[in-house]
């Protein structure tokens, strides 16, 4: 390992937020999953349990400024909103059961006529501590630029109450027992959020009648719930890391890839503490048994091969790239075999569909001449590599990168209708090809813009421009910004639809 460096790095601070594990009252160990909506930018189409971010009146009406007291106020609050499930008492001790007058009253809460604090004081209404257990903290590892530290609750569905979901952040909530929902799971019926899966397989290796016992010492403890590794598939592991970035480090995706067999996918750690998360994860595979086949490179840049070298002579393992990816990193990774266009490579059989897990190479440049992303048709995942983030815009910079070409390459990626979509820069996303067709429109829009800042019948230097159409920005970003208004520059002109003249642009007419 490399000595360690301080590494500065802008990532988003987690916001407070908390979410309620709901048993069935009545069918012990029956717990009640939601779908969050497909539009949702952090992991929308994924089921999780009800909850959300923490709001300032959260704050007042909690019993302490313990997080915990504050989590639990906005627990109660995220579960009447989302389910219609009210988990109060009211003056007498009792729980309130369902009811057209309560629906009302949800209904007025949802369109901002009442607030929480509102309802509690008109009727009387007191939140139990005593029918809640603290379960665990888990905080959103930095591949999301939405990072939540959620605290979780256990707690029973009041009898006489029946959830229904809030449409415009749910689409469908069902019941189950933790081996029905992993079931699904692994049979890549559904997707979980990560941590919504590790408290399902805790609690499904524990008698329900014993989960509250358990809770009181403390279900997870902070080793166990601290995710740096997630699993959004049975298959399909992802490391966090810092990686070098354009102009400052970032976070990259790293994945292993695979059953009983893996790959290793970018391999961009910048400093030895995601050196060492990918090691721990790599030979945690092998000591259950599985076989590290090689390390996979979806292009050349440096936040993508940065420790690639270091895994491959640690490993004994060899790389797979493009062939012009190869010829780019000559100095610093050596290549051992070229990936061409629709080359496959076998990941194992997956015991839980009855299929092998194939991935295929498709050569997709634009942002990179040698770039590469993998799919998986029979589960529909993509692993996107730069092709697409959902953080931020992939930078072309000629001159080896060229819009119209990573434009074509997006287009032919949409055809392939991809689900799972695995950037190497932000969340996973559920509907891969809308965010695809979000990618496309995103650049007409930045196109739209371009060509009215060139309205004007005098030549513009690209400085001239980008300050237009970028004000504010500031400096190294602007330098960027420059970068990519000459890719689009570059398009417009190869249309005829632009005219240069010694590095200044104007509009054709």
């Amino acid at each position: 390992m490399k000595p360690f460096t301080t590494v500065e790095i802008s990532l988003s601070i987690p916001l407070p937020a908390a979410a309620v594990i709901l048993e069935d009252r009545y069918s012990p160990g029956s717990l009640y999953l939601v779908k969050r909506a497909r539009h949702l930018k952090f992991l929308g189409g994924f089921y999780a349990f009800p909850g959300g971010k923490v709001d300032a009146a959260d704050n007042e009406l909690a019993s302490s400024l313990d997080p915990w007291d504050i989590a639990l106020v906005c627990a109660v609050r995220e579960m009447f909103e989302e389910t219609g499930v009210l988990l109060l008492r009211d003056n007498q001790g009792n729980s309130i059961k369902s009811s057209q007058e309560l629906a009302q009253i949800r209904c007025d809460l949802l369109e901002k006529r009442l607030t929480f604090a509102e309802i509690l004081s008109s009727q009387q209404w007191t939140i139990s501590s005593a029918d809640f257990y603290p379960v665990g903290i888990f905080t959103t590892p930095s591949f999301s630029p939405m990072r939540f530290e959620t605290r979780f609750f256990l707690t029973r569905i009041p009898s006489g109450q029946v959830p229904e979901v809030y449409a415009e952040e749910l689409e469908e909530g069902s019941w189950g027992n933790p081996s029905d929902h992993l079931k699904k799971w692994y049979a890549e019926e559904i997707l979980i959020s990560p941590p919504v899966l590790g408290l399902l397989e805790k609690l499904n290796q524990i008698k329900p009648t014993d989960w509250r016992i358990i809770a009181e010492s403390g279900l997870v403890n902070i080793k166990e719930f601290k995710l740096d590794r997630v699993r959004f598939a049975s298959w399909i592991e992802v490391v966090s890391v810092i990686c070098p970035g354009p102009s400052m480090a970032q976070t990259g995706n790293v994945c292993l890839l695979g059953h009983a067999t893996f790959y290793l996918l970018d391999p961009g750690a910048l400093d030895p503490l995601g050196e060492q998360a990918i090691q721990t994860a790599i030979q945690s595979r092998v000591d259950s048994g599985d076989v590290f086949l090689g390390i996979l490179l979806t292009h050349h840049h440096p936040d993508h091969i940065a420790s690639a070298k270091f895994f491959a002579n640690h490993w004994r393992v060899p790389v797979f790239a493009h062939q012009a990816t190869a010829e780019r990193i000559l100095d610093k990774v050596k290549v051992n075999h070229f990936l061409n266009d629709g080359d496959q490579l076998p990941l194992g059989f997956n015991h839980f569909t009855g299929s092998n897990l194939v991935l295929t190479a498709f050569h997709t440049p634009g942002h990179a001449v040698g770039h590469l992303v993998f799919f998986e048709e029979r589960s529909k995942t993509l692993f996107a590599g730069d092709l697409v983030s959902t953080s931020t815009t992939i930078l072309i910079s000629p001159p080896e990168g060229h819009l119209a070409t990573y434009l074509g390459s997006i287009q032919r990626m949409i055809k392939m209708e991809p689900e799972l979509l695995m950037p190497y820069h932000g969340c996973p996303a559920e509907d891969g090809k809308k965010v695809l067709e979000t990618a496309l429109l995103h650049r007409e829009k930045r196109e739209s813009v371009l060509l009215s800042c060139l309205l004007q019948s005098e030549f513009k230097s690209i400085e001239e421009i980008a300050f237009e159409v970028y004000r504010g920005l500031p400096e190294p970003l602007m330098k960027l910004a420059q970068k990519q208004i000459y890719a689009g520059l570059i398009k417009l002109k190869e249309e005829d639809r632009v005219l240069e003249l010694e590095q200044r642009w104007k509009l054709f007419k």
